[in-house]
């Protein structure tokens, strides 16, 4: 028996005499002496009354406060195996994600309630939260978990979710210090090892496939590794073992930033910069907070151009593209642009202290770390002149992505999105694709995402029509739909953008396997007076007569006014489409609903076969 104890004693402490398969160990050795001697979150504990008792702070917690009442007056969310085993069953994701979500809640406001109050009335809610975690089967999604390896065999490897769970319980731990008992403390940093500091260090040391994402170049990269880094700084005890958490953020966020053209655009679309960016903000945050500002990832020049991308990319205040896997409604995170203005020195007049603490974030989030950020940080200043941004366009040479907006102060609300290439792994097969704004709404346009199944990262996502180039504004060409849209190298041909109006023309041939077809361009123009004028052509050549559409896509209404002109609207805003063809056309309309979105195609079809010829979209409010 005292053998087997001092085996298990063994295994529980950190193998300093470890050669790690990437980690510099020198780098791990300077990296040490800059942390403090004690494990550290984000900003102050709650015994820390000078801060928390500030009335000022409590308004601007209003909201999670409110929230933390309501939470005494419910009974916990009971763990629910068949929602969890849906996924593997049937391939459904909704229901298992609900329950997980709805339990790790609790977390977040119950602190913050408890840290404002101080009288010990959150407490035994906040222990039977951690309680409930701590006996979860698995803090990994089910989709994550497809052989079912940590739900019934315990044997752990960090996601999304158990990154950012992590992140939060260790900052809950953190806060509130002793006011936690000792066995819950205990129980909770004995899971904290088991599902994650453990896992990790084996990778770390022998190069294990289990945490994979250590070396891939998109969002998973960077909110795993904050979660894992920061839950390490906030909890560990030993200097060292936080220094190689240190050290091996330091490494492997390299991945992350390579998956980036040097122009700074998220080949992953919108929705998945403001996830991925958000969480490397969060982890330059924590790494310089634990080394008193001596390791900043914000370092790198490239990082400006990234952090750019989120105001770059908006059409009109609040109107984003719904390109690659970006839901339709997607806005720009404003706090991961709050932090990076204010780091970077972008000119922007968002600060953090301009962003409301919500009640709750999404599901793949640290809301407690996360609020702690907004409350208390003070984000180390990059040094450089900032850096204007045109209020005119923005313009992706790399990826020959255009956004074009109308002129300050003309009173157009006309604006559009182009782009060239596709989208690294949320790819869709929609090179050439484009949106149209109209004030706060697009009428036409990409559609954005479905919801997500078993089917969308499979084998068979492109057969998914809002995947697939069918479901795009783009054209289909001799009957074919566009190939792989990651295989194809984006072409832009030419651009000319002046005050009075920007115009740029993409090659759309590579994107087709039609060996017929000759040369297939898409030349978007945007003529800024007298309200805003949109025009989107196409033109082609085949090696001789071969069928051609192209299509309007929309969320919203369509009609044909008896002028022919195609009218098509969300709300209120009216956008009226001029259509113009080389050939007589057809139009047919087709309502298409899978994987929860529902959209309307307008196949614009030529009745001829031609050899030559194009098809002109006018737009105009």
């Amino acid at each position: 028996m005292r053998a087997l104890l001092l085996v298990l004693f063994l295994l529980a402490v950190p193998a300093y005499a470890a050669n790690h398969a990437e980690i510099d160990e020198g780098r791990i050795a300077s990296i040490a002496p800059l942390l403090p001697a004690t494990p550290q979150g984000i900003g102050p504990t709650c015994a820390d009354r000078a801060v928390w008792d500030q009335p000022a702070l409590a308004a601007r917690l209003a909201a999670p406060s409110k929230e933390a009442e309501k939470l005494l007056k419910k009974s916990f969310p009971a763990w629910d195996d068949e929602a969890y085993l849906e996924y593997s069953r049937k391939g459904s994701r909704p229901n298992g994600e609900r329950m997980m979500n709805a339990r790790k809640a609790w977390l977040y406001p119950l602190v913050i309630a408890e840290c404002l109050e101080n009288k010990a009335r959150f407490l035994p809610a906040i222990e039977r939260t951690l309680a409930e975690l701590n006996a979860q089967p698995t803090w990994t999604w089910a989709a994550h978990d497809k052989n079912l390896r940590n739900f019934k065999n315990r044997d752990y490897e960090v996601d999304l979710l158990a990154a950012d769970m992590a992140h939060d319980i260790a900052q809950a731990l953190y806060m509130l210090g002793d006011a936690i008992s000792p066995a819950v403390r205990q129980k909770t940093q004995a899971e904290l090892e088991a599902r994650i500091f453990a896992p990790l260090r084996r990778t770390f040391t022998t190069g294990n496939k289990d945490n994979w994402w250590l070396k891939a170049d998109h969002n998973w990269n960077a909110v795993c590794l904050k979660g894992t880094v920061a839950a390490a700084l906030a909890a560990l005890p030993d200097r060292r073992d936080r220094a190689l958490f240190a050290a091996a953020g330091e490494h492997y966020i390299q991945r992350y930033l390579g998956g980036f053209p040097n122009d700074g655009y998220s080949l992953e679309g919108p929705g998945y910069w403001n996830y991925g960016f958000s969480h490397f903000v969060e982890l330059r945050e924590v790494l310089m907070q634990a080394t008193g500002s001596r390791l900043d990832l914000f370092a790198a020049p490239k990082v400006r151009n990234i952090a750019l991308y989120g105001a770059r990319i908006e059409m009109l205040p609040g109107n984003i593209a719904a390109f690659s896997d970006a839901n339709a409604k997607e806005k720009i995170d404003t706090f991961t642009l709050a932090y990076s203005n204010e780091a970077l020195g972008l000119g922007m007049p968002l600060k953090l202290a301009m962003v409301p603490v919500s009640a709750n974030r999404g599901a793949n989030s640290a809301p407690l770390s996360v609020a702690a950020m907004q409350l208390f940080s003070r984000p180390y200043v990059i040094s450089g002149q900032a850096e204007a941004l045109d209020p005119l366009r923005s313009y992706f040479d790399q990826v020959g992505m255009l956004v074009t907006r109308p002129m300050p102060g003309s009173g157009s609300r006309l604006a559009a999105s182009i782009k060239a290439g596709g989208n690294a792994n949320h790819s869709h097969n929609d090179i050439g694709s484009y949106a149209i704004a109209l004030g706060s709404e697009q009428p036409t346009g990409d559609v954005g995402r479905p919801a997500y199944s078993s089917k969308t990262f499979s084998k068979a996502r492109y057969t998914i029509k809002a995947i697939n180039s069918y479901g795009h504004p783009v054209p289909v060409v001799a009957g074919e739909l566009q190939q792989n849209a990651t295989q194809v190298k984006p072409r832009g041909l030419a651009t000319r953008f002046t005050p009075e109006a920007d115009e740029i023309t993409l090659d759309l041939a590579p994107a087709y396997d039609v060996w017929s077809l000759k040369s297939l361009t898409r030349t978007l123009r945007h003529e800024r007076a007298n309200g805003g004028t949109i025009t989107i052509e196409d033109r082609f050549e085949y090696g001789w007569e071969r069928s051609f559409e192209t299509a309007l896509t929309t969320l919203g209404n369509w009609q044909q006014l008896p002028d022919g002109t195609l009218e098509l609207w969300q709300k209120s805003e009216r956008l009226r489409v001029r259509i113009e063809a080389s050939a007589p056309y057809e139009l047919i309309g087709e309502t298409i609903d899978e994987e929860g979105l529902a959209f309307t195609r307008i196949a614009i079809r030529l009745k001829e076969r031609q050899q030559t010829g194009w098809v002109r979209l006018v737009m105009r409010a």
